[in-house]
């Protein structure tokens, strides 16, 4: 296991920005004509295409520069086996769902077209996100509606990910500037953790989630790599992640780490779910029924079981570690809108919950009946991407959508 001790910075953040949202939506979003519904979804749907591409362009742009997986280094061990898994899908035609109108707040931002990627809700209710497309870090008060951003440091518009830690520090991914950032808010100051090369290319980090004994993880799509940083001594480690098959280099992208410190992935572009486990560095990959299949994010429950989303082909997986049993369920699907599944978060009543970018809805899965509920967003919302839960158990999304940029909050 090779340790590398990384150069930080520190800096202020310079004079945040405070804005005061208004909370109604704009007169342009109260019509429910079909001609203007329809005029909406079809820029939605352009530009959430256009948003994937801009999140991979990058991505494999690299891997095409680094070839091969990088080969792991002397001390280091990443060691790959297929369980014994059997995968079942269940067809959209045996799935029960009902459909509703959500009731949600929307908090549209006072800028157009900022690009709102994946939130985190700290103690005080404040919600945190990158504007990749403004290159700014911002923060949404839910009590007053107001938004306040800041610059990061080098920042190259690639905030992806958002967390929280238990000091209230917000903690974030740079992946066009190859950096972990994290942000104090008492002190208004931002501190990079660079995270250096695999095979002399950026990590290109992605998801991060922090395990019970504070360490950070995440994972290095463009790297091929699952890292881990000590937030107490800024030492990054990293490991070599297998490609999911022969000619497909491995792209990590999801990820969650469950209670006992268990770390899972799912791959971008193999068509695989990995779990690596930190106390021997041993990789097992779960090959998906589809290779093509594209994993976007990573949740876990209660009892361990792991789920994941599948922007292509629309499935919501289920991993059961103790029997190595892989499930997969085809979501149904609304009339000219196939699936395309984004963020995923579990409550702590087992309920699953995505955001389905096709059907413009959130959706609850109950596993004990096995019924999905399409909560339709209105059409000022109607592109969720990311999705998180707060302690309250409310749901937070955004929707970039150019004309809109709102983060909503929908109560269950």
């Amino acid at each position: 296991m090779i340790h590398e001790r990384q150069q930080t910075s520190e800096s202020g953040g310079g004079h945040g920005t405070s804005e005061a949202t208004q909370l109604p939506l704009p007169r342009a979003f109260h019509t429910d004509g079909r001609d203007a519904r329809w005029s909406a979804r079809r820029k939605r749907d352009a530009w959430m295409l256009l948003l994937v591409l801009l999140i991979c362009a990058g991505i494999v742009i690299s891997l095409s520069e680094r070839g091969n997986l990088p080969v792991a280094r002397p001390g280091t061990s990443a060691t790959t086996s297929t369980p014994a898994s059997t995968t079942g899908v269940t067809p959209a035609s045996t799935a029960v769902f009902n459909v509703r109108a959500a009731q949600v707040r929307l908090y549209p931002f006072p800028s157009s077209n900022v690009g709102l990627m994946q939130p985190a809700v700290d103690a005080r209710g404040n919600v945190w996100v990158g504007e990749m497309n403004a290159n700014r870090f911002a923060r949404l008060d839910s009590h007053s509606g107001a938004v306040t951003t800041w610059d990061p440091p080098g920042a190259r518009n690639g905030i992806m990910t958002t967390t929280v830690d238990t000091q209230g520090n917000a903690w974030f991914v740079e992946q066009a500037a190859n950096y972990i950032g994290r942000f104090d808010p008492a002190r208004q100051a931002f501190r990079t953790f660079p995270l250096g090369t695999a095979g002399g290319h950026p990590m290109g980090p992605q998801a991060l989630q922090f395990d019970p004994s504070g360490n950070l993880w995440f994972t290095a799509a463009a790297g091929g790599r699952i890292g881990r940083l000590d937030p107490a001594t800024s030492v990054v480690q990293t490991w070599p992640v297998p490609a999911p098959r022969a000619g497909v280099p491995s792209t990590p992208f999801g990820l969650t780490v469950t209670s006992n410190g268990q770390v899972w992935f799912g791959d971008l572009t193999g068509g695989a779910v990995g779990h690596f486990d930190p106390t021997t560095d041993r990789v097992t990959l779960y090959h998906l029924a589809d290779p093509q299949a594209t994993v976007f994010s990573m949740a876990h429950d209660a009892g361990g079981r792991i789920w994941f989303s599948e922007i292509v082909p629309g499935k919501l997986g289920m991993i059961d570690p103790v029997t190595n049993r892989v499930t997969e369920l085809t979501v149904p699907a609304m009339p000219g809108q196939p699936a395309a599944l984004y963020a995923v978060v579990v409550t702590h009543n087992g309920d699953v919950w995505f955001a389905d970018n096709g059907a413009g809805s959130l959706v609850r899965y109950v596993p004990g009946n096995a019924t999905f509920t399409f909560f339709r967003l209105p059409v000022a919302a109607e592109a969720p991407y990311g999705l998180t839960l707060d302690s309250a158990g409310r749901l937070w999304f955004t929707s970039p959508n150019p004309t809109t940029n709102a983060v909503g909050e929908l109560t269950p």
